[in-house]
């Protein structure tokens, strides 16, 4: 299973992750940045007046492999 795991900073300088399931390949990292910088303009992500993804830090696919022990 992959996902996109991002990490932006908050207003205060913490560190948040987001992670979205399923990100559909084959996108450009340009593209995915953009995205990921329009979810900065949002003032929808606020927690006790901070601002839960003020600036973007870094993004990456994350695969799992699952084994079957049983």
């Amino acid at each position: 299973m992959k996902k996109l795991v991002a990490i932006f900073k908050t207003s205060t300088g913490r560190s948040q992750t987001w992670s979205f399931p399923t990100p559909g390949e084959g996108k450009a990292p340009e593209e995915i940045r953009g995205f990921l910088e329009r979810l900065t303009m949002l003032s929808l992500f606020k927690k006790d007046d901070e601002k839960l993804f003020n600036q973007v830090v870094s993004a990456k696919y994350v695969e799992t492999v699952e084994t079957i022990i049983f």
